[in-house]
């Protein structure tokens, strides 16, 4: 195989194997990625230099980043950009827009907001010399994503319905329309307003069943359960949530929830054995979020006295501010006030008390000056 034909076979599979990942067709991405697969082994052995293959190789590393995080992405870690920053910076426009918005993607799965949200803008920029709109739509997507992340749940609306709308347009997208319909009730989640919330992830879920896609099934019964954990429904939300842990034990996000939820229930216990592996997975994969999360529901769950939770509390708000995650701020400084009131130490109660008011003004500023 010539490395000019070997360059164009190879490109041509490669833009191939992203529509299909853009697609969300997991079945068809997997079959690609194994014939595409054994050609860079080829590459790789063939041991090509020349800067023709290496941008081939950084193609490859990039898509099969963005193929992991569409298969399972509580799987990806601290570690996983790695491999594709060992490349040098791209010069090609194209894969320039790829680099930086698949790193903004990896940096908002690790807890990294305010990072993400720089790589957003850089990508941004690159885009706007693409003429695909479903590249654009795609993007719009990602970024209502990582808007809800970060609790701003009106421009997460605007980006996503934006995002749909393209889809809308092309044959083909109804998987990805309902992707949007999935996020739209995220963000509905997090207004508080449960009724929208439930029929966009009633109309998710009636498309991910017409395509009998279990992966995708189970991510609407973990917002399922979300969506109950969030109303206090905590026996309904752990009915929905027992079936993600059960297929997906990894499931870190649904791990954390469900221990919530016996919390509340003071089914201690069981709690008690989820955080701890929850907080495991969260450990191995480096994700600094959840494992603050996870150590104060731990800390909740254990009784710790107010001296002891003011520690992990503290701990976890310096990430929290860090990374202007003001609402875990103000529920966590909140959790902590309630202790030290029912210790009769008036004075943190009310210190606390006041911090978590601060927090949550400082929550409602961000997302009104939008």
């Amino acid at each position: 195989m010539s490395v000019i034909m070997g360059s164009e076979q190879v490109t041509k599979l490669l833009n191939n194997w992203y529509v299909e990942i853009r697609s969300r067709n997991i079945s068809k991405a997997h079959r690609m990625k194994e014939q595409i697969d054994s050609l860079i082994q080829e590459l790789k052995e063939d041991e090509w230099d020349s800067l023709e293959a290496k941008k081939l190789l950084l193609y490859y590393s990039l898509l099969e980043f963005r193929y992991s995080y569409l298969v399972d992405n509580v799987s990806l870690s601290e570690q996983s950009f790695e491999k594709i920053e060992s490349f040098e910076m791209p010069e090609d426009e194209l894969l320039s827009y790829y680099y930086y918005f698949f790193k903004a993607i990896h940096r908002s799965v690790t807890g990294k907001y305010n990072e993400a949200s720089e790589y957003f803008d850089k990508a941004k920029v690159f885009l706007e010399n693409i003429s695909d709109e479903l590249e654009k739509a795609e993007f719009y997507y990602k970024l209502g994503s990582f808007y809800y992340d970060i609790f701003q749940g009106l421009l997460a609306i605007k980006y996503v319905s934006k995002a749909q709308e393209i889809y809308r347009k092309f044959n083909g997208c109804e998987t990805n329309i309902a992707f949007c319909e999935n996020l739209l009730g995220l963000a509905c989640t997090h207004l508080k307003e449960w009724g929208l919330a439930e029929e966009h992830f009633a109309a998710a879920m009636n498309q991910f069943q017409k395509i009998d896609e279990d992966y995708y099934i189970l991510m609407a019964r973990h917002n399922f359960g979300l969506l109950y954990a969030s109303q206090n429904l905590s026996e309904l939300a752990i009915r929905y949530l027992s079936e993600v842990v059960e297929k997906k034990p990894k499931h870190y996000k649904a791990i954390l929830i469900k221990a919530k939820e016996h919390y509340k229930l003071k089914e201690h216990e069981i709690a008690r054995d989820l955080i701890k592996k929850g907080l495991e997975i969260c450990n191995e994969l480096k994700l600094e979020e959840y494992q603050h999360r996870f150590m104060i529901l731990e800390a909740l769950n254990r009784d710790a006295t107010a001296e002891k939770l003011e520690k992990v509390v503290l701990e976890g708000v310096k990430y929290f501010e860090r990374e202007e995650l003001y609402m875990y701020m103000q529920e966590s400084m909140e959790e902590l006030a309630i202790k030290f009131y029912q210790e009769e130490n008036h004075s943190n109660a009310s210190k606390y008390f006041y911090l978590s008011t601060q927090a949550r003004k400082k929550a409602v500023d961000k997302e009104a000056l939008k």
